[in-house]
């Protein structure tokens, strides 16, 4: 079983992880062993976990002053190994700043079962840049050895800060919903819209990038607005209705792609999206329970780890939108791949307004594994590259426009 500890800048607070199968053994219950059974069973017997989990953990400052503990709410959780029950609780003292030393005296299931582990580890302590552990455990308990001292180190300001830019970062890399947004808005950016012809390629690499810096950027200032707004705790709002409405700005940015709106103007639809995406980056920040100094330097740190991330996205995608932009199958494969962008963001809108679960969180962490990610952009260079040259040594590559709108590009023609 394992104990995790969030360390923030006053207070402390944690989780136990316990092993349904180990305790229905030691309680001698009958717990279901799948964790939404196991977490409705805790809800309607409470006091049995409270009860249990205090007399089995106890927490104290070096001086020897008891820290009094609160247990709160469960939660449930399929491991590998099985279905684990989650204990919250609370250490109910106010700090005027958490000792980076303290003791920590815990038994839980090993007090009944020596052959088990029971582990500590912390999951959250920006003093060492330590956010969402859950790997690397720091302490083993055993029946011989139940009271042991947690060290935190010494606090590093500088660790915090990295920490926090890998955060933004990381958060990027595995939010597949930003990451589809932002692929909605580039997938346009190496065409134009003319009023007859429709979509056509953007007559030069410089007109393309200019379009998308322009996309890049509105979307950084805006969601940098918000981001700081809802980080700060100025604006807050459910989170359920920002990530539906992440999801309904996938939807209509694939549709512009389709029947476009704001003809030339992605920039725009980035801008007013990135708004609503910045309550979404908020959302994780408001999680760590920073002071307010801290916040605004981690508010920094954690948007230049979001724009180190979309940076990372345009580089490994537009050189092959670009290259492919002139193969007949360029427009096309816009099209399907903007439908299947409406599709599965619609799912993600019905999933998160509805509280339902369709089985799209499964696929898409898995989709999310690094290097996994990696082998859609590889197939993307190996098609735009076949394509290229298949449609150059064929002379079917679509013509460049002769004479380009001042109002939409200002760069000149020039071949691919």
């Amino acid at each position: 079983n394992y104990l995790y500890l969030d360390i923030f800048d006053s207070e402390i607070d944690g989780e136990i992880h316990y092993p349904v199968e180990d305790l229905n053994e030691v309680l001698g219950a009958d717990i279901p062993d799948d964790a939404e059974g196991a977490k409705t069973w805790a809800e309607a017997n409470p006091d049995v976990i409270h009860e249990y989990s205090a007399a089995h953990i106890a927490m104290s400052g070096l001086d020897g002053s008891s820290w009094p503990i609160v247990f709160g709410d469960f939660d449930g959780l399929e491991g590998a190994d099985g279905a684990y029950l989650i204990a919250a609780f609370d250490v109910d003292r106010e700090f005027e700043e958490v000792p980076r030393q303290f003791v920590v005296t815990y038994d839980a299931i090993v007090h009944a079962k020596p052959e088990r582990a029971a582990l500590l580890a912390i999951a959250t302590d920006f003093g060492s840049g330590t956010f969402n552990n859950e790997a690397d455990m720091l302490l083993r308990y055993s029946p011989n050895n139940v009271t042991q001292t947690v060290d935190l180190g010494d606090t590093s300001f500088f660790s915090g800060v990295t920490a926090v830019i890998e955060l933004g970062v990381e958060h990027i890399r595995i939010g597949t919903d930003h990451i589809l947004f932002i692929l909605a808005l580039v997938l346009p950016s190496v065409l134009i819209f003319g009023r007859a012809p429709g979509w056509q390629p953007s007559p030069s690499f410089g007109a393309s990038l200019w379009r998308v810096l322009k996309i890049v950027t509105m979307f950084t200032v805006a969601h940098t607005i918000t981001l700081t707004l809802g980080g700060l705790g100025i604006v807050e709002l459910p989170s359920a209705l920002v990530e539906t409405a992440i999801a309904i700005s996938i939807i209509l940015a694939a549709l512009h792609n389709i029947r476009p709106v704001f003809v030339n103007k992605e920039w725009l639809i980035a801008f007013s999206f990135g708004l609503i995406h910045g309550f979404g980056f908020a959302g994780l920040l408001s999680d760590l329970g920073l002071t307010q100094s801290r916040r605004l330097v981690s508010l920094l740190g954690f948007n230049i780890g979001i724009e180190i991330g979309q940076a990372v996205i345009i580089v490994l995608v537009f050189p092959a939108l670009y290259l492919a932009r002139r193969t007949k199958g360029y427009l096309p494969a816009m099209y399907g791949g903007s439908l299947l962008l409406i599709l599965i963001a619609s799912v993600w809108a019905i999933e998160r307004a509805f509280s339902v679960d369709l089985g799209t969180e499964w696929i898409m962490d898995r989709a999310s594994v690094w290097p996994r990610q990696l082998i859609p952009v590889a197939i993307a260079y190996v098609l735009a590259t076949v394509a290229y040259r298949k449609g150059r040594n064929n002379g079917e590559l679509l013509p460049l426009p002769e004479a380009a709108d001042s109002s939409i590009l200002a760069p000149q023609p020039a071949e691919a």
